[in-house]
Protein backbone atom coordinates (compact mmCIF):
# COMPACT_ATOMS: atom_id res chain seq x y z
CA UNK A 1 0.00 0.00 0.00
CA UNK A 2 1.55 3.32 -0.99
CA UNK A 3 2.47 5.58 2.06
CA UNK A 4 1.56 9.84 1.98
CA UNK A 5 3.89 11.45 4.70
CA UNK A 6 2.70 14.32 5.46
CA UNK A 7 5.84 16.75 6.95
CA UNK A 8 4.31 19.72 9.15
CA UNK A 9 6.28 22.27 11.01
CA UNK A 10 5.00 21.67 14.36
CA UNK A 11 3.07 19.70 16.27
CA UNK A 12 1.96 23.08 18.15
CA UNK A 13 -1.32 24.34 17.89
CA UNK A 14 -0.83 27.11 15.34
CA UNK A 15 -0.84 23.84 12.79
CA UNK A 16 -4.15 22.98 13.77
CA UNK A 17 -5.98 23.76 10.73
CA UNK A 18 -3.22 21.66 8.88
CA UNK A 19 -3.35 18.50 11.03
CA UNK A 20 -7.67 18.71 10.35
CA UNK A 21 -6.90 18.30 7.03
CA UNK A 22 -4.55 15.72 7.01
CA UNK A 23 -6.94 13.74 9.32
CA UNK A 24 -9.91 14.16 7.14
CA UNK A 25 -7.66 12.40 4.11
CA UNK A 26 -6.80 9.77 6.61
CA UNK A 27 -10.49 9.29 7.33
CA UNK A 28 -11.41 8.24 3.61
CA UNK A 29 -8.32 6.26 2.96
CA UNK A 30 -10.25 2.38 3.04
CA UNK A 31 -11.18 2.70 -0.40
CA UNK A 32 -8.09 4.98 -1.94
CA UNK A 33 -5.28 2.36 -1.63
CA UNK A 34 -3.15 4.33 0.66
CA UNK A 35 -1.84 5.10 3.89
CA UNK A 36 -1.55 8.38 5.60
CA UNK A 37 1.43 9.27 8.31
CA UNK A 38 2.67 12.09 9.68
CA UNK A 39 6.19 13.53 10.82
CA UNK A 40 6.29 16.97 12.60
CA UNK A 41 9.28 18.77 13.25
CA UNK A 42 8.73 20.63 16.73
CA UNK A 43 6.70 18.70 19.21
CA UNK A 44 3.46 19.69 20.47
CA UNK A 45 -0.11 18.39 21.36
CA UNK A 46 -1.19 17.67 18.06
CA UNK A 47 0.79 14.60 18.06
CA UNK A 48 -1.01 12.62 20.73
CA UNK A 49 -4.55 13.82 18.83
CA UNK A 50 -3.21 12.24 15.58
CA UNK A 51 -2.25 9.15 17.39
CA UNK A 52 -5.52 9.12 18.96
CA UNK A 53 -7.21 9.15 15.82
CA UNK A 54 -5.27 6.28 14.52
CA UNK A 55 -3.09 7.96 12.48
CA UNK A 56 0.91 6.98 12.10
CA UNK A 57 2.42 10.18 13.81
CA UNK A 58 5.80 11.40 15.03
CA UNK A 59 8.15 14.13 16.27
CA UNK A 60 11.76 14.56 15.24
CA UNK A 61 13.12 17.95 16.02
CA UNK A 62 14.74 20.19 13.13
CA UNK A 63 14.68 23.85 13.06
CA UNK A 64 15.00 23.59 9.44
CA UNK A 65 18.07 25.68 9.62
CA UNK A 66 21.32 24.92 7.79
CA UNK A 67 23.35 24.72 10.98
CA UNK A 68 21.06 22.13 12.88
CA UNK A 69 23.36 19.26 11.01
CA UNK A 70 22.12 17.01 13.89
CA UNK A 71 18.36 17.58 13.54
CA UNK A 72 18.67 17.23 9.72
CA UNK A 73 20.52 13.69 10.05
CA UNK A 74 17.46 12.70 12.79
CA UNK A 75 14.77 13.27 9.96
CA UNK A 76 16.64 11.70 7.33
CA UNK A 77 17.33 8.78 9.64
CA UNK A 78 13.56 8.70 10.58
CA UNK A 79 12.94 8.75 7.16
CA UNK A 80 14.84 6.48 5.48
CA UNK A 81 13.29 3.78 8.58
CA UNK A 82 10.05 5.02 7.24
CA UNK A 83 9.57 5.14 3.49
CA UNK A 84 7.00 6.61 1.72
CA UNK A 85 6.03 6.86 -1.69
CA UNK A 86 4.60 10.33 -1.47
CA UNK A 87 5.96 12.99 0.51
CA UNK A 88 3.41 15.92 1.02
CA UNK A 89 5.25 19.16 2.18
CA UNK A 90 2.91 21.37 4.59
CA UNK A 91 6.50 23.47 5.73
CA UNK A 92 9.85 24.20 4.78
CA UNK A 93 12.31 25.64 2.56
CA UNK A 94 14.39 24.70 -0.20
CA UNK A 95 16.15 22.44 2.79
CA UNK A 96 13.46 20.41 3.84
CA UNK A 97 12.82 19.46 0.21
CA UNK A 98 16.37 18.46 -0.77
CA UNK A 99 16.56 16.45 2.63
CA UNK A 100 13.41 14.51 1.08
CA UNK A 101 14.89 14.11 -2.55
CA UNK A 102 17.75 12.49 -0.99
CA UNK A 103 15.20 9.74 0.69
CA UNK A 104 14.02 8.50 -2.37
CA UNK A 105 10.67 9.52 -2.11
CA UNK A 106 8.91 8.81 -5.63
CA UNK A 107 7.09 12.76 -5.89
CA UNK A 108 7.00 15.31 -3.41
CA UNK A 109 3.58 17.55 -3.28
CA UNK A 110 4.00 21.30 -1.94
CA UNK A 111 0.94 22.26 0.09
CA UNK A 112 0.98 26.08 0.20
CA UNK A 113 -2.05 27.30 3.10
CA UNK A 114 -1.71 30.99 2.72
CA UNK A 115 -0.51 34.34 1.09
CA UNK A 116 2.06 35.35 3.22
CA UNK A 117 4.56 33.59 5.48
CA UNK A 118 4.43 34.71 9.09
CA UNK A 119 5.51 36.25 11.37
CA UNK A 120 6.60 38.93 9.13
CA UNK A 121 4.10 38.45 6.93
CA UNK A 122 6.24 38.17 3.81
CA UNK A 123 4.86 37.50 0.26
CA UNK A 124 5.61 33.39 -0.29
CA UNK A 125 8.72 33.02 -2.22
CA UNK A 126 8.80 31.13 -5.68
CA UNK A 127 11.87 29.89 -5.08
CA UNK A 128 10.25 27.41 -2.08
CA UNK A 129 8.23 26.00 -4.69
CA UNK A 130 10.62 25.34 -7.42
CA UNK A 131 11.91 21.43 -7.79
CA UNK A 132 7.98 20.32 -6.50
CA UNK A 133 6.67 17.83 -8.44
CA UNK A 134 3.12 19.51 -7.85
CA UNK A 135 1.70 22.59 -5.71
CA UNK A 136 -1.55 22.24 -3.83
CA UNK A 137 -3.18 25.85 -3.30
CA UNK A 138 -5.72 26.07 -0.40
CA UNK A 139 -7.62 28.50 -2.64
CA UNK A 140 -7.96 30.58 -5.70
CA UNK A 141 -6.30 33.45 -3.75
CA UNK A 142 -4.01 31.32 -2.94
CA UNK A 143 -3.07 30.67 -6.53
CA UNK A 144 -3.06 34.23 -8.15
CA UNK A 145 0.21 34.98 -5.70
CA UNK A 146 1.99 32.00 -7.01
CA UNK A 147 3.80 34.08 -9.80
CA UNK A 148 4.58 31.69 -12.91
CA UNK A 149 3.86 28.38 -10.31
CA UNK A 150 1.39 25.86 -11.73
CA UNK A 151 -0.36 24.85 -8.91
CA UNK A 152 -4.06 22.73 -8.41
CA UNK A 153 -6.29 24.27 -6.15
CA UNK A 154 -7.90 21.45 -3.72
CA UNK A 155 -10.68 23.04 -1.00
CA UNK A 156 -9.77 21.85 2.63
CA UNK A 157 -13.03 19.07 3.02
CA UNK A 158 -15.19 18.32 6.45
CA UNK A 159 -17.26 15.72 6.88
CA UNK A 160 -20.77 17.18 7.70
CA UNK A 161 -22.82 13.53 7.80
CA UNK A 162 -26.15 13.22 5.60
CA UNK A 163 -28.32 15.76 7.96
CA UNK A 164 -28.07 19.40 9.06
CA UNK A 165 -27.28 19.83 12.91
CA UNK A 166 -29.75 21.83 15.07
CA UNK A 167 -29.96 25.51 14.76
CA UNK A 168 -28.82 27.78 17.40
CA UNK A 169 -31.52 28.14 19.98
CA UNK A 170 -32.69 31.72 19.25
CA UNK A 171 -32.88 32.80 22.87
CA UNK A 172 -31.25 35.43 24.90
CA UNK A 173 -27.89 37.50 24.23
CA UNK A 174 -26.05 36.48 20.48
CA UNK A 175 -24.01 34.50 21.60
CA UNK A 176 -20.78 35.25 19.12
CA UNK A 177 -17.74 32.61 18.97
CA UNK A 178 -14.07 33.33 17.88
CA UNK A 179 -12.27 30.09 17.07
CA UNK A 180 -8.67 31.57 16.30
CA UNK A 181 -4.85 31.99 17.10
CA UNK A 182 -4.69 35.01 19.03
CA UNK A 183 -1.94 36.88 16.96
CA UNK A 184 -2.44 40.31 15.05
CA UNK A 185 -3.35 38.84 12.19
CA UNK A 186 -6.50 37.68 13.30
CA UNK A 187 -7.70 41.01 14.72
CA UNK A 188 -9.72 39.46 17.53
CA UNK A 189 -9.72 42.57 19.01
CA UNK A 190 -12.39 43.80 16.22
CA UNK A 191 -14.76 41.50 17.59
CA UNK A 192 -14.31 42.70 21.71
CA UNK A 193 -14.55 46.41 19.89
CA UNK A 194 -17.61 45.33 17.97
CA UNK A 195 -19.51 44.14 21.15
CA UNK A 196 -18.67 47.22 23.08
CA UNK A 197 -20.28 49.69 20.62
CA UNK A 198 -23.21 47.43 20.54
CA UNK A 199 -23.47 47.45 24.32
CA UNK A 200 -23.05 51.26 23.64
CA UNK A 201 -26.93 50.68 21.16
CA UNK A 202 -28.37 48.92 24.15
CA UNK A 203 -27.69 45.75 22.18
CA UNK A 204 -26.18 42.58 24.48
CA UNK A 205 -24.07 39.89 23.17
CA UNK A 206 -21.88 37.77 24.56
CA UNK A 207 -18.64 36.42 23.39
CA UNK A 208 -16.10 33.06 23.83
CA UNK A 209 -12.60 33.80 22.46
CA UNK A 210 -11.26 29.78 21.81
CA UNK A 211 -7.55 30.18 20.97
CA UNK A 212 -3.62 31.04 22.46
CA UNK A 213 -1.32 33.12 21.66
CA UNK A 214 0.88 36.52 22.47
CA UNK A 215 -2.24 38.76 21.68
CA UNK A 216 -4.33 37.39 24.61
CA UNK A 217 -3.06 39.51 27.48
CA UNK A 218 -3.83 42.47 24.76
CA UNK A 219 -7.49 41.65 24.52
CA UNK A 220 -7.66 40.81 27.74
CA UNK A 221 -7.15 44.65 28.84
CA UNK A 222 -8.99 45.74 26.23
CA UNK A 223 -12.17 43.81 27.15
CA UNK A 224 -12.08 45.29 30.76
CA UNK A 225 -10.88 48.80 29.18
CA UNK A 226 -14.18 48.65 27.22
CA UNK A 227 -16.04 47.63 30.54
CA UNK A 228 -17.04 44.23 28.77
CA UNK A 229 -14.79 41.59 30.39
CA UNK A 230 -17.59 39.72 32.16
CA UNK A 231 -19.34 39.01 28.65
CA UNK A 232 -15.96 38.35 26.98
CA UNK A 233 -14.83 34.55 28.15
CA UNK A 234 -11.61 33.45 26.80
CA UNK A 235 -11.44 29.34 26.91
CA UNK A 236 -7.77 29.07 25.17
CA UNK A 237 -6.59 26.56 23.18
CA UNK A 238 -9.81 23.79 22.77
CA UNK A 239 -10.66 20.63 20.68
CA UNK A 240 -14.35 20.26 21.35
CA UNK A 241 -14.83 22.25 18.75
CA UNK A 242 -17.96 20.80 17.69
CA UNK A 243 -19.30 21.68 20.96
CA UNK A 244 -18.61 25.04 21.50
CA UNK A 245 -19.86 25.82 17.70
CA UNK A 246 -23.47 24.13 18.98
CA UNK A 247 -23.17 26.81 21.64
CA UNK A 248 -22.91 30.04 19.88
CA UNK A 249 -25.37 31.38 17.41
CA UNK A 250 -22.53 32.35 14.67
CA UNK A 251 -18.88 32.77 14.39
CA UNK A 252 -17.06 35.59 14.13
CA UNK A 253 -13.68 36.05 11.71
CA UNK A 254 -12.09 39.35 11.30
CA UNK A 255 -8.85 38.12 9.95
CA UNK A 256 -6.43 40.60 7.86
CA UNK A 257 -5.16 37.29 5.90
CA UNK A 258 -7.10 34.31 5.28
CA UNK A 259 -5.40 31.21 2.50
CA UNK A 260 -9.12 29.64 3.02
CA UNK A 261 -10.49 29.75 6.69
CA UNK A 262 -10.63 25.96 8.26
CA UNK A 263 -12.54 27.77 10.99
CA UNK A 264 -15.54 29.29 8.68
CA UNK A 265 -16.20 25.91 7.30
CA UNK A 266 -16.03 24.14 10.42
CA UNK A 267 -18.93 26.56 11.26
CA UNK A 268 -20.62 26.16 7.94
CA UNK A 269 -20.67 22.50 8.82
CA UNK A 270 -22.06 23.19 12.03
CA UNK A 271 -24.87 24.97 10.56
CA UNK A 272 -23.92 28.47 12.37
CA UNK A 273 -23.66 31.63 10.20
CA UNK A 274 -20.48 33.33 9.89
CA UNK A 275 -19.40 36.74 9.61
CA UNK A 276 -15.90 36.94 8.31
CA UNK A 277 -13.67 39.57 6.49
CA UNK A 278 -13.70 39.66 2.59
CA UNK A 279 -9.64 38.36 2.22
CA UNK A 280 -8.15 35.77 0.71
CA UNK A 281 -9.73 32.20 -0.04
CA UNK A 282 -13.21 33.56 2.66
CA UNK A 283 -15.28 35.07 -0.32
CA UNK A 284 -14.84 31.91 -2.30
CA UNK A 285 -15.76 29.87 1.04
CA UNK A 286 -18.80 31.98 2.07
CA UNK A 287 -21.43 32.92 -0.20
CA UNK A 288 -22.20 36.78 1.08
CA UNK A 289 -25.62 36.85 2.40
CA UNK A 290 -26.99 33.49 1.60
CA UNK A 291 -24.53 31.58 3.73
CA UNK A 292 -23.03 34.62 5.63
CA UNK A 293 -21.63 38.04 5.82
CA UNK A 294 -18.48 39.26 4.60
CA UNK A 295 -17.01 42.66 5.51
CA UNK A 296 -14.39 44.60 4.44
CA UNK A 297 -11.00 44.01 6.12
CA UNK A 298 -9.80 46.56 8.95
CA UNK A 299 -13.97 47.71 9.27
CA UNK A 300 -14.73 47.35 12.48
CA UNK A 301 -17.97 49.68 11.67
CA UNK A 302 -18.80 47.22 9.40
CA UNK A 303 -18.50 44.29 11.92
CA UNK A 304 -20.72 46.24 14.17
CA UNK A 305 -23.61 46.84 11.54
CA UNK A 306 -23.34 43.47 10.15
CA UNK A 307 -23.78 41.94 14.27
CA UNK A 308 -26.01 44.75 14.86
CA UNK A 309 -28.50 43.47 11.51
CA UNK A 310 -28.25 40.08 12.60
CA UNK A 311 -28.99 40.39 16.46
CA UNK A 312 -32.24 42.03 14.72
CA UNK A 313 -32.97 39.12 12.94
CA UNK A 314 -32.39 35.59 14.33
CA UNK A 315 -34.28 34.18 11.42
CA UNK A 316 -31.84 35.49 9.15
CA UNK A 317 -28.97 33.67 11.54
CA UNK A 318 -30.74 30.45 11.35
CA UNK A 319 -31.58 31.03 7.53
CA UNK A 320 -27.56 31.53 6.60
CA UNK A 321 -26.42 28.62 9.10
CA UNK A 322 -28.92 26.39 6.82
CA UNK A 323 -27.42 27.63 3.70
CA UNK A 324 -23.63 27.15 4.93
CA UNK A 325 -24.21 23.54 5.85
CA UNK A 326 -25.92 23.10 2.44
CA UNK A 327 -22.52 24.73 0.97
CA UNK A 328 -20.08 22.59 3.01
CA UNK A 329 -21.82 19.63 2.23
CA UNK A 330 -21.85 19.61 -1.13
CA UNK A 331 -18.81 21.70 -2.19
CA UNK A 332 -16.66 21.54 0.71
CA UNK A 333 -16.89 17.78 1.69
CA UNK A 334 -14.55 15.57 2.85
CA UNK A 335 -14.95 12.79 0.25
CA UNK A 336 -14.41 15.45 -2.48
CA UNK A 337 -11.04 16.74 -0.81
CA UNK A 338 -9.84 13.49 -0.43
CA UNK A 339 -10.80 12.12 -4.58
CA UNK A 340 -9.02 15.34 -5.72
CA UNK A 341 -5.81 14.25 -3.76
CA UNK A 342 -5.49 10.74 -3.87
CA UNK A 343 -6.37 11.73 -7.89
CA UNK A 344 -3.18 14.09 -8.12
CA UNK A 345 -1.37 11.08 -5.75
CA UNK A 346 -2.30 8.64 -8.32
CA UNK A 347 -1.08 10.68 -11.51
CA UNK A 348 2.24 11.50 -9.80
CA UNK A 349 3.10 7.90 -9.22
CA UNK A 350 1.69 6.76 -12.46
CA UNK A 351 4.28 9.34 -14.26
Amino acid sequence: MPVSLHIVQSADPKCTGICKIISVLAHHTASSGYRISVLFLEDGSLLEEMQSEGITAAVVPWSGGQKDLAGALRVWKWMRDHPAHITHLHFGGRKVQMLVRITGTAALVRHVHGMVVEPDLSPISRHLLIGSDAVVSSSEAVAKTLSNIQSEVIYAGIDTGPDPPPPPAGVGPIRVGVLSRLVPLKRVEAVIEAQAQLAEMGIELRTEICGEGPSESFLRDLAKHLGIDDKVRFLGWRTDTAELLADWDLLVMPSMFEGFGIAALEAMAARRAVVASRVGGLPELIDDGTSGILIPAGDTGALVQALRKLSLDRTAIDRMGYEGWKRANTLFSGDRMAQQVFALYDRLLRS
